[in-house]
């Protein structure tokens, strides 16, 4: 079914100043508008609290009707409504008027079928694609789609800004960054996605900001990706690996070490000191403590510069045995075993639950930096890098 014709040609200017063209910074609208378009008794504090309540009122929509004229209802993905209210046009396709959830408020922006998750918002200069959003309907008319039962809440991705407005990214290229991925059956879902939309960041900042791209490596599949500088290149590695089996977490930094220990110890070249990343969600299902300690000794061995080559472990998700493991290698192999200290660890924050860009610069710099690796946190990176890592 075709959408309807736009019923109000003022309706464009007077609910929302450049709805459209979303490059452009928005006005903050006035305070009536804003009770008008969100409800003054029911503005959300969190991204879960806003898709709750949207789902709420959009089943109560399909169940019982409404007494505005316009409603808004719950869309994912490009599941827009044949009857959603058309605001513009773009790309000779049809644009609708859209609102997410988006740090820390309600943000007005675009949907359309053709952008690539369904809706788009500005956000200080920046256009950033959501899946998961609210269109606006005329109450008069069914809603003809369906709402899933089970509602997924996708990690928004955030855009990214020139490097030259990022304090200290830049010396992203003073390093060779390697990330191992736990692809273990635990990591399916949002986990996945989360640090499939880290990773991504990080190349796109990568591009900028460094020589050489980022290494991707996974603990089971046989999939890598060398030298990644394009966050859409990561993500079709992420997509082409299905998470399942388990954390052979030893088993596979022996085979980076194999890989990797070699480009420092060489010295006939000069090499960029290498850090890798070991994203995981649980604890090994092998023992990764005497591949760690070989690795040193070795190194130890060779007389190599501590800074040249360490191992940051990321826990991503809040499994509390996956805390403790992680710790134990931070804090107990180098005392324990008379080995130099080439581990580090970032466990998981509740207050800053979510795996994302920031949390990956933070651990990145601090491998360059210990001072900003003992004071700083991903808040205090997400305020300081703006919009353009999260």
């Amino acid at each position: 079914m075709a959408a309807p014709a736009f019923p109000n040609p003022t309706f464009h200017s007077t609910f929302i100043p450049n709805p459209v063209d979303v490059k452009k910074p928005i006005e903050k609208p006035h305070n009536k508008l804003i009770e008008e378009l969100y409800g003054a008794a029911r503005k959300p504090r969190s991204f879960k609290q806003w898709e709750d309540a949207a789902k709420e009122s959009t089943l109560e929509l399909k169940q019982h009707g409404s007494p505005s004229p316009l409603v808004w209802v719950l869309v994912r993905g490009k599941d827009i409504p044949a009857n959603a209210i058309v605001a513009g046009e773009e790309r000779r396709q049809p644009l609708y008027i859209a609102r997410t959830f988006y740090e820390g408020g309600i943000c007005i922006g675009k949907a359309g079928r053709h952008l690539p998750r369904g809706a788009a918002i500005p956000f200080n200069g920046l256009e950033v694609h959501v899946d998961s959003y609210e269109v606006l309907v005329p109450a008069l008319h069914p809603v003809r789609y369906s709402i899933s039962d089970t509602v997924h809440m996708p990690n928004i991705p955030r855009m990214l800004g020139e490097t030259k407005d990022v304090p200290g990214v830049e010396r992203l290229n003073l390093i060779k960054t390697v990330v191992l991925v736990d692809d273990s059956a635990s990591m399916a879902g949002a986990l996945w996605r989360d640090a499939r939309e880290a990773l991504a960041g990080i190349a796109d900042l990568n591009d900028k900001a460094s020589a050489d791209g980022v290494d991707v490596y996974f603990m089971n599949d046989f999939r890598f990706g060398v030298n990644l500088k394009d966050g859409n290149e990561v993500r079709g590695l992420f997509d082409a690996v299905k998470p399942a089996g388990e954390t052979p977490t030893g088993k596979k930094l022996q085979e980076l070490f194999d890989t990797y220990l070699p480009l420092v110890e060489d010295t006939q070249r000069s090499h960029r000191p290498i850090t890798i990343v070991v994203i995981t969600d649980g604890v090994p299902t092998d023992d990764p403590r005497e591949v760690i300690i070989n690795a040193a000794r070795r190194l130890d061995r060779n007389q190599i510069p501590l800074k040249r080559f360490g191992v940051q472990f990321a826990q991503i998700g809040d499994d509390y045995e996956a805390t403790e493991a992680l710790q134990e290698l931070d804090d107990d192999l180098a005392a324990a075993h008379g080995i130099r200290d080439m581990v580090d660890t970032t466990p998981y924050d509740s207050n800053d639950r979510q795996f994302t860009s920031a949390t990956m610069v933070k651990i990145l710099l601090g491998a360059i930096d210990e001072t900003l690796d003992a004071a700083a946190s991903p808040q205090a990176l997400n305020g300081t890098l703006g919009t353009a890592l999260r």
